[in-house]
């Protein structure tokens, strides 16, 4: 009887192990105790230091869509994933911002001067790595 038992659970393993979904890593949102991906976490960060670096420090524009979303393709998430329409859409909306709209974006219900526009800047800049300039 044991026999049949085990015979009938290792009959099964190799289905549920077929039908198991593998984890999508192209994604920014996780479902409970599910495992979250790490190599996408910062990315959010360097956008905005990549835009601060042109827009406040004064670097020489490049085109992020190369590098960013390049990255992710590298990474295995190709156009039409989760992970790449979000940081396609972020870039969108980073290349056409003015410095006022990015400050703006952080306390959205007050209006910014320019001397807090620059403040928050130099304060953004500061926490990201600086800037020399």
């Amino acid at each position: 009887m044991l026999r049949y038992v085990c015979g009938v659970i290792f009959a099964c393993v190799p289905l549920a192990a077929a039908n198991a979904a593998s984890p999508n890593f192209c994604r920014n949102s996780f479902k409970p105790n599910e495992p979250i991906e790490l190599r996408f976490i910062g990315i959010e960060y360097a956008l905005m230091m990549h835009v601060l670096a042109e827009k406040y420090c004064g670097a020489e524009p490049k085109p992020m869509r190369p590098r960013f979303l390049g990255y992710i393709q590298k990474q295995g998430c190709l156009p039409g994933t989760e992970i790449y329409s979000d940081v396609e859409e972020a870039i969108a909306k980073l290349e056409g911002a003015s410095l006022r709209s990015l400050a703006e974006t952080e306390v959205p219900d007050l209006p910014m001067s320019e001397r807090q526009v620059q403040e928050w800047a130099s304060s953004a800049t500061k926490e990201l790595g600086g800037a020399t300039h």
